[in-house]
């Protein structure tokens, strides 16, 4: 899981910035959506998610959690697919402003219960996840080690094609 530190963390990736997120590689619209753009989407909830690191250690509980899928907003910047096992080979990296990454698959996203449980978070315990640093936050809530893929400080979602 990434750190809240302070220190030369920046805007390094490109977005994040006022709660906005890139979506960009292998799209036919690259997108910028801030707040107001992920909240006119359709949101799901999850209640009583625990958040356990990789080693297994519980790293504490989030009550409830709205979100947009990552596959929703997948599908909203239109992925390019040239050739008809083009999926097969395509990797999803989510980036942190600090530059922590986490990785997905697109049959893991598009193909399997984890997608159904990958979002990017509009709000959290009641709260709004903008705050005055403009940090959003995406969370893989099917996953056994959910802190493992919890990126905090979300600006960018690469659909990158492995060749």
């Amino acid at each position: 899981m990434n750190t809240d530190g302070n220190g030369t963390r920046g805007k390094r990736n490109g977005g994040g910035e006022n709660g906005a997120i890139r979506i960009t590689g292998r799209v036919a619209r690259p997108l910028l959506l801030e707040m107001k753009d992920l909240r006119s989407m359709n949101v799901e909830e999850v209640t009583d998610l625990p958040v356990i690191c990789g080693s297994g250690t519980p790293k504490g509980r989030i009550r409830s959690c709205r979100g947009v899928l990552l596959e929703e907003v997948i599908r909203k910047a239109e992925v390019i697919k040239e050739e008809h096992n083009d999926t097969k080979k395509m990797f999803i990296i989510a980036s942190a402003r600090d530059g922590f990454k986490v990785v997905f698959s697109w049959q893991e996203i598009f193909n399997t219960p984890i997608g159904g449980g990958v979002m990017i978070l509009v709000e959290r315990d009641g709260e709004s996840l903008v705050d005055e640093a403009g940090r959003l936050e995406l969370i893989s809530a099917e996953d056994y080690f959910t802190g493992s893929r919890y990126v905090k400080g979300l600006s960018t979602i690469e659909v990158v094609l492995v060749p």
